[in-house]
């Protein structure tokens, strides 16, 4: 699910992609209004992390507000079946990828599976009570130029049970300029990516997946 409508009640054209337009809901009543008010109330902590996240690079803490004000964020509810202990190298709850956007906050269950790339291989990321995962996205490594990286990160279940878990991918609003920050350019250093926006980014990676891995 994602946001339906801009604050001044319009769905901008193009943008469905990055969680505007109608959702589709059950018929139970309770579904949508949790949903919606879980929406609501993890967009304002993702925004409060940006602020985090600027003061951490020696911003001030309201560099991101362009990039949070009427922002895009999704929110998924996934569901993964039973692995075997061993699984082949193909067998993946979910494959190794980064988040497009520019922090997720992930919800698990107790049963565990996520794994996140770290310099010796494969950490698990075992599920705390109470708390959330976050990764940061692509976009958080284009404004620090590499120097905070997208969390490489993939699900295998091997709990024997089934898992459930909860993404809330913070993309940002979608025409926001996405250029690298000053407090991350090194003199004589270039800049490892051109300005995008958060639209523009989503459209090359749903290309760069869906149209060339499709093509083998």
């Amino acid at each position: 699910m994602g946001r339906e409508f801009r604050t001044d009640g319009t769905v901008p054209e193009g943008d469905a992609g990055m969680g505007f337009g109608p959702n589709l809901w059950p018929e139970r009543a309770e579904f949508r209004e949790v949903l919606t008010e879980y929406h609501r109330r993890m967009t304002a902590v993702a925004t409060l992390l940006m602020e985090g996240l600027a003061l951490s690079l020696d911003l001030p803490a309201d560099w991101f507000r362009d990039f949070c004000y009427d922002a895009a964020p999704s929110l998924r509810i996934l569901h993964y079946p039973p692995q075997p202990a061993n699984p082949q190298p193909g067998e993946k709850g979910a494959g190794a990828h980064t988040d497009w956007g520019g922090i997720t906050l992930l919800a698990q269950d107790a049963n565990g599976g996520l794994q996140v790339l770290g310099k010796d291989g494969w950490i698990h990321a075992d599920p705390i009570p109470g708390t959330f995962v976050v990764n940061l996205g692509d976009l958080m490594a284009r404004w620090t130029n590499d120097r905070y990286r997208s969390t490489l990160h993939r699900v295998v279940n091997t709990s024997g049970a089934e898992r459930y878990s909860m993404p809330f991918f913070f993309s940002g609003r979608p025409d926001a300029e996405i250029v690298t920050l000053p407090t991350c350019r090194t003199e004589g250093e270039p800049d490892r990516y051109p300005p995008t926006t958060p639209a523009q980014h989503t459209r090359e990676k749903q290309q760069e997946t869906y149209v060339v891995n499709a093509g083998g």
